[in-house]
């Protein structure tokens, strides 16, 4: 089971993959490979850090659930199938307040700017996080898991829905407008993201959510009022190739911290 699973996120993720290069929502502006390979790597990095760190933390706190009925959702009188579907939309609300929390609280944005400065916006970069940044998170993870009372067969259903999610969001997939309109009521969107990926503060403080674009209706934080071809993706600060590889962005949390808002007196470079 899990095996298929995996292989059909793996199709999935292709098909987007695929997609975005057919048809992109829009124009590159970065030389490639060398941007997605980067992208590529650091992705690599946290993906070793969750399963060194975050996995056996999070596992044997959802078997425990499970077993002694622990947690919000295993109080609940329902079916197992309900309970279950209770924690994987906590799960996606309680990431939703991580993802506020990544941006507002000065220590975790050192580490979630690393993400942000990326100067394009495809696929590649749902991998793009700093190793140092997922392992912050899993204590918080865990918390989410033992409170929450996530078993372990909801765990994994939230693991491939929010792994397909982040993919879906940050690709450049153009949709029709209209029909990315209708969906973006319930799933957040490449358009959503992209405008939270804006070089502009008050556009990026706005669609947090990474699943269920719910939580951005409940708190007033959605918005879809920013044409593509106007946004610059990326961070003011960070508008030079170099600043966004491989080392610099491994060092770039530890180093001095620049205003991420202030613009960069250097236009940002095109590199097509």
């Amino acid at each position: 089971m899990m095996i298929a699973g995996g292989a059909l996120l793996g199709l999935a993720a292709i098909a987007l993959f695929a997609g975005e290069k057919k048809r992109p929502l829009r124009k590159a502006t970065q030389a490639e490979p060398g941007r997605s390979l980067t992208n590529l790597v650091l992705g690599a990095l946290s993906m070793a850090t969750v399963a060194l760190i975050e996995a056996p933390l999070t596992k044997p706190l959802a078997e425990r659930a499970e077993r002694k009925r622990d947690g919000l959702v295993q109080a609940l009188p329902l079916p197992t199938w309900a309970r279950d579907a209770a924690a994987v939309l906590l799960m996606d609300y309680t990431i939703y307040l991580w993802h506020v929390a990544t941006h507002k609280v000065p220590l975790l944005w050192r580490f979630h700017l690393v993400h942000h400065v990326d100067l394009d916006l495809d696929a590649t970069t749902a991998l793009r996080f700093h190793a140092a940044d997922m392992a912050i998170s899993a204590p918080y993870r865990a918390a989410q898991v033992a409170l929450i009372g996530v078993s372990p067969r909801a765990l994994r259903i939230w693991q491939g829905w929010f792994f397909l999610s982040i993919l879906f969001h940050h690709s450049n997939l153009a949709l029709p407008e209209r029909f990315e309109r209708i969906l973006a009521r319930f799933f957040t969107t490449p358009r959503m993201h992209g405008i939270h990926h804006s070089a502009v503060q008050d556009e990026t403080d706005s669609n947090w959510s990474s699943g269920f674009s719910l939580w951005d209706h409940l708190h007033g934080t959605f918005r879809l009022d920013v044409p593509q071809a106007e946004i610059r993706i990326g961070v003011p600060a960070y508008c030079e190739p170099n600043e966004t590889g491989i080392a610099a962005s491994l060092a770039m949390p530890f180093g001095h911290e620049r205003d991420a808002w202030e613009a960069s007196d250097r236009k940002p470079t095109v590199t097509q």
